[in-house]
């Protein structure tokens, strides 16, 4: 039930052009897109790129259908809907004629927006050139369409201004224990709710070229439910960075749980595949990725927990409250800076495990940095 890039609408979108369609519209379901209409819907129908043509070729009409719409439109074309869609999980399909005509008045207005990354650094002393990265992302959907009580702002207070609390954290505790052998960044991404858009612009034009980016470390929606005898890894069996978190979790009585719900392709939603695609190994903190084993309570409270977050996923009641129990959340933050202080002082270069999609994308880079592949440990 492992979802991959292969499964992402943003995939989907990039496979179309490469077919050569004009357009394309995707069914929108929930189990397979891991979350509900609700947040297909919250951007208001607007549509993000990097300036310039720099994001590459696009489809002319992109867009999703909702269920309901998608099963009356098989129903009047004379076809059974979950008949097509068992059939189109087979290698032998082929596209089915609806009968159906589709027109489209598309007025276009284009508006250029700027925004900005924030970057901060701390510089290296004898590896000064080789860099850590942190990141986080500081957009949210802000305004948009009311919900139920009427409310229209989506303030993402978990969703990431958590993160963004946690990077800052990690930047205090660094500058106060004093200078690492490896440079620190942190980078405060905006636009990653429209297509990873900042942390996309920043590894096209990073302030440390990718092959030297040792590793990343991404924050993006922490444990709010309290403290917790566990920490979810998202993507597990990926890279070594694994290695170290489970080894400074046992270290403090704590253990890592693989993801849990792996079909979500959390790892393939969050600002740091931007840097993973290009061969930076990544760890990834979502906290949404699976219940909790909370101190209090354990598996079944942190279900509760979850189930309560992912009601106000991308809602306007994902907002502060009094109830927000952050011990958790700084129980994590906690662990990235045991393990990435001990790499950002070392001369480690960890790598991607054996049947990674992204281990070779590593090797390439190095190698091209005139860093003799990836065997420099």
């Amino acid at each position: 039930r492992r979802m991959t890039y292969y499964g992402r609408w943003s995939y989907k979108y990039e496979e179309a052009v490469r077919r050569g369609a004009l357009g394309a519209l995707i069914i929108h379901d929930t189990e397979g897109a891991a979350y509900g209409w609700q947040t297909v819907i919250a951007p208001a129908s607007e549509n993000f790129d990097l300036a310039n043509g720099a994001g590459g070729p696009r489809l002319l009409a992109q867009g999703w259908m909702s269920d309901g719409f998608a099963r009356r439109l098989f129903a009047d074309a004379g076809l059974d809907f979950e008949a097509q869609l068992k059939a189109a999980r087979s290698k032998g399909f082929r596209p089915v004629d609806l009968k159906a005509g589709f027109s489209a008045d598309l007025p276009v207005s284009q508006e250029k927006v700027q925004s900005r990354n924030v970057l901060a650094k701390l510089p290296g002393t004898t590896r000064a050139d080789e860099a850590i990265l942190f990141g986080a992302h500081w957009d949210a959907f802000g305004i948009g369409p009311a919900d139920a009580q009427g409310r229209t702002i989506r303030a993402g207070a978990n969703d990431d201004a958590l993160g963004v609390a946690g990077l800052l954290e990690l930047a205090r505790l660094f500058k106060a224990s004093g200078p690492t052998s490896r440079t620190l960044l942190f980078g405060f991404w905006t636009a990653e709710e429209r297509l990873l858009l900042g942390s996309e612009y920043y590894a096209r034009n990073p302030v440390v070229p990718m092959a030297k980016t040792v590793a990343n470390y991404t924050l993006d929606v922490l444990n709010t439910g309290g403290p917790s005898h566990d920490v979810i890894l998202v993507g597990d069996g990926q890279n070594e960075l694994e290695t170290d978190l489970q080894a400074a979790a046992k270290a403090v009585g704590r253990r890592v749980t693989p993801d849990i719900l792996p079909e979500r392709g959390l790892f393939y939603r969050a600002d740091h595949f931007s840097v993973a695609k290009r061969g930076v190994p990544t760890l990834l903190l979502m906290a949404m990725s699976g219940a909790p084993d909370l101190v209090q309570g354990g598996r079944g409270a942190g279900e509760q927990w979850l189930q309560g977050y992912m009601a106000c996923y991308h809602q306007p009641c994902d907002n502060w409250n009094e109830g927000l129990d952050f011990r958790g959340a700084a129980q994590d933050v906690d662990l990235i800076f045991t393990i990435s202080r001990d790499l950002a002082n070392s001369g480690r270069w960890p790598d991607w495990r054996e049947g990674s999609e992204f281990r070779g994308v590593r090797r390439q880079s190095r190698a091209g940095d005139g860093a003799g592949g990836n065997q420099a440990r």
